[in-house]
């Protein structure tokens, strides 16, 4: 299955793309480290709480920074063998374009299934537990997030937040009220809307059970009033965000939403990017390698990097664009997100079998 070729083309092109994932995930955690910075002294954090917090999120680094990584990579290792004159060699030996593609191929697409894997595995799983982790400290433990919801601590009492939607509204909320170790109430409601004038949420919908010695009294109240840590600014950091949730979850949401005849277009839309992902990173390798081929020896390497760096970017944007240009003139979520795929397979293809 593996030729010397192929090793040899394989094994450059993955050097270069774990020294640019290495040099990219740096970057990505001193950039993030000073942006919170901001918060040291807020709550609970403080100069060794916040590399630790950089730490955990680097997982999530390393799958944002993959897709440029294996571009960057692809476009500096087999530029590296044109300067050298070893791909003329090898097309000298008979091997095309697509064949000299298709033996960095072999080494990189194992690398891409495991990162597409992680990411919708373990990466979650760390990505929300860093963020649970510094929230909790910014809020000095007053806020938590799980997996199935949002946790608050107010004094002696804690609400559970199930859903969290775009307008800022809550949904399917809990509410235990303690005194000391003994529960004295507890309280269930449908939704939530923030009172902005008096800081206050409106619950509607409340079924609540007081807890005495000796029985339990059970209300019915259409509306109450909570006084909660959280507001339509707070909730932010807590909406559903592509790197914290995995493909199943995504697919809970989505039922939520359709169920409750709430327009998810915008949720499906990063579940298909998620199925998509390997199919993308695959893609940044043909537009990488498209850069590097033509007039090998008479253009400079930076040149190629800098073209590979512009379809690259090119093919990122009308990811982000035309999905949501598709879906707002009426058409499926999944053309939009396949149309862009398709077209730079074409492009890179077209470049990389055009006569020089």
């Amino acid at each position: 299955m593996f030729t010397t070729i192929d090793r040899y083309i394989g094994k450059t092109v993955l050097q270069m793309i774990f020294l640019c994932l290495t040099v990219l995930m740096i970057l990505t955690a001193l950039i993030t480290f000073i942006d919170k910075s901001r918060y040291i002294g807020s709550g609970d954090i403080d100069f060794t709480f916040l590399m630790w917090y950089v730490v955990l999120l680097m997982p999530n680094m390393l799958v944002m920074m993959f897709p440029v990584s294996v571009l960057l990579g692809t476009v500096i290792g087999l530029g590296m063998l044109a300067k050298s004159s070893e791909l003329v060699i090898v097309q000298n030996m008979g091997k095309s374009r697509i064949d000299i593609v298709h033996s960095a191929g072999k080494m990189v697409i194992p690398l891409v299934l495991l990162v597409c894997g992680m990411s919708q595995t373990v990466i979650p799983e760390a990505e929300q537990y860093a963020q649970n982790t510094f929230n909790s400290a910014r809020s000095e433990g007053r806020l938590s997030r799980t997996g199935w919801g949002t946790w608050i601590r107010e004094g002696d009492s804690f609400v559970f937040i199930t859903r969290v939607m775009s307008d800022g509204s809550i949904h399917q909320l809990s509410r235990y009220d303690f005194e000391g170790t003994k529960l004295t109430r507890y309280s269930t409601a449908k939704t939530g809307i923030y009172n902005a004038s008096e800081g206050t949420w409106d619950i509607f919908d409340v079924k609540v059970f007081n807890y005495e010695d000796k029985r339990v009294l059970q209300q019915h109240d259409t509306m109450q009033k909570w006084a909660l840590y959280i507001n339509p600014e707070r909730l932010e950091v807590f909406n559903l965000r592509q790197g914290e949730i995995n493909v199943i979850e995504l697919y809970d949401y989505i039922k939520y939403l359709d169920d409750n005849h709430i327009d998810s277009s915008r949720y499906r839309i990063s579940m298909y990017m998620l199925f998509l992902m390997p199919v993308i990173v695959i893609v940044m390798m043909l537009l990488g390698a498209s850069a590097v081929f033509g007039p090998l020896r008479s253009v400079a390497l930076s040149a190629r990097a800098l073209l590979g760096m512009a379809l690259g970017f090119s093919y990122y944007i009308a990811n982000q664009v035309l999905p949501t240009f598709i879906v707002s003139i009426g058409i499926p979520p999944i053309i939009g997100v396949l149309l862009p795929s398709i077209f730079f397979i074409g492009l890179a293809f077209y470049l990389l079998n055009r006569k020089v």
